[in-house]
């Protein structure tokens, strides 16, 4: 170690956590080949538990360690919670009988803590290099889950789709490190600011060709084209787990460059905001003729993503917080509509087609009424926690200056967009089909959680945001 590194336990200590959950869900698997997989999913989610534990004395506090390349801080303590919770609810929906797991439960539950620790360093990351093994881990690791489907065509396809695009992104990614190292002649974040001042050829270079690489990660038009297959074709638990921990840990980063390096007002950040325009109209148009609600979900990803960047362009550092309670405010609704998918079918994908939805509510009002709410949230119908985010958004956006505007507008049209595409899938449940044969449908414990939890956070967060801000008062005094 060189000198003057020093390390510090409490801050590495939740990835810590979460790594000898992994190891001992191999070591578990490995001397008992034939144990249940419910026990080893219930490891995965007894380490999210002590992975969070150990978070709690770091609340609030801002620490670095490894010679400054990785931190806890306002960046990344609420991106950890929102990852952590991610994995647990996707351990409860794996565990379900007809949920898919490659044949290999031990291998699959512990691909996905360290798919989750990939995205807790990408969170802390305060230098090019950990960026880039952040992320490495979290794509890697989801290449093979995207696949464990197998037999299905549909999933070998999802993850040979994934895996070649995600490799020309992470190309994009490390170029782009490669010259703004040579532009500000060192690796950390900032040197990086220090080179954004007085910006050189080189400099703008790397810059876009980084953003290039974030933008494969969070979906971004026009680099969104593998979501939608990948999310159809990957299994329902890891679908869930892709669409908001990949955003989740994306996001951490472009939040610490955006602030950190390049300030709000850079006209280097002006290529994002054209994306984030784009994002939200091919989001919400493509959304529009989809049955498939995975392949829906998929495209309001993407929508969702540039909704998300919004928050970016106002004055301040109160985007931070608007990002991360709309981030919240979306792993809570995506999360709750991917556990009634999964209670519906047991942990299949024989929910997730338009058809299987229609006179729902006759059949089963509860999950029918739970997944109306996610999707009222989703569309920001008030009262719920997406409405009130978009509210944020807006405001953030409208104090950006002529981009700010452009995206706000373009917000609007794409919320009306969506009040169509969601609107269409709670007409099907709440459409009388006489003659309709009721569908086989599970009725298991693990995914009532998913829904209740998150149709709780929906609502709380809707009716009294306050909630969110009073739990982080660091947040809040950050924006101020």
């Amino acid at each position: 170690m060189p000198a003057g590194v020093t390390i510090s336990w409490p801050v590495l200590a939740p990835i810590v956590a979460l790594t000898s959950g992994g190891l001992l869900i191999m070591l578990v698997d490995l001397l008992s080949r034939k144990v249940d997989r419910a026990v080893l999913f219930g490891i995965g989610v007894a380490s999210c538990v002590t992975a969070f534990a150990a978070m709690l004395p770091l609340y609030g506090r801002e620490e670095v360690t490894l010679g400054g390349a990785f931190a806890s801080d306002r960046f990344s303590w609420t991106f950890d919670a929102l990852l952590l919770l991610t994995l647990a609810i996707t351990f409860l929906l794996s565990s379900l009988r007809k949920a898919e797991d490659g044949g290999n439960a031990g291998a699959y539950g512990a691909l996905l803590i360290f798919c989750t620790i990939g995205g807790m360093v990408m969170a802390g990351a305060n230098n090019l290099i950990i960026i880039f093994l952040g992320i490495e881990q979290l794509s890697l690791a989801l290449y093979v889950l995207a696949g464990t489907g197998f037999p299905r065509e549909a999933s070998q396809e999802a993850a040979l789709k994934y895996v070649l695009l995600g490799s020309l992104a992470s190309g994009f990614l490390i170029f782009g490190s490669a010259l703004l190292y040579g532009a500000s002649g060192g690796i950390s974040l900032a040197p990086l600011a220090a080179a954004a001042a007085n910006p050189s050829g080189l400099f703008v270079a790397g810059f876009a060709l980084f953003l290039v690489g974030l933008a494969f990660k969070l979906a971004l038009v026009p680099f969104h084209t593998w979501a939608p297959d990948v999310y159809e074709g990957s299994p329902l638990a890891v679908t869930g787990f892709m669409a908001v921990a990949v955003k989740v840990a994306a996001f951490a980063v472009l939040a610490r460059v955006v602030y950190v390096v390049a300030g709000h007002d850079s006209v280097a950040l002006i290529p994002l905001w054209i994306l984030a325009i784009l994002s939200m109209l091919v989001g919400n148009l493509g959304a529009i003729r989809q049955r498939n609600l995975k392949r829906l979900l998929g495209y309001s990803s993407i929508a969702q993503a540039g909704y998300v960047i919004v928050a970016l362009s106002g004055v301040g550092s109160g985007g931070l917080t608007t990002m991360l309670f709309y981030l919240t405010a979306y792993a809570l609704t995506t999360l709750g509509a991917f556990g009634v998918m999964a209670l519906l079918g047991d942990g299949s994908d024989s929910y997730a087609e338009l058809d299987s939805y229609r006179g729902l509510l006759f059949r089963r009002p509860l999950p029918a009424a739970a997944m109306a709410l996610f999707f009222f949230s989703l569309a920001g119908i008030p009262a719920t926690a997406g409405f009130y985010g978009k509210i944020l958004l807006l405001q953030q956006a409208l104090s950006g200056g002529p981009w700010g505007l452009a995206m706000a507008v373009t917000l609007v049209f794409g919320t009306l967009v969506s009040f169509y595409v969601y609107g269409k899938v709670v007409w099907y449940m709440y459409a009388y089909s006489e003659g309709e044969a009721a569908l086989p449908t599970g009725n298991a414990l693990a995914p009532w959680i998913a829904v209740v939890a998150g149709a709780l956070g929906t609502i709380v967060f809707g009716i009294l945001p306050q909630i969110f801000y009073a739990s982080q008062p660091f947040l809040t005094a950050a924006a101020k």
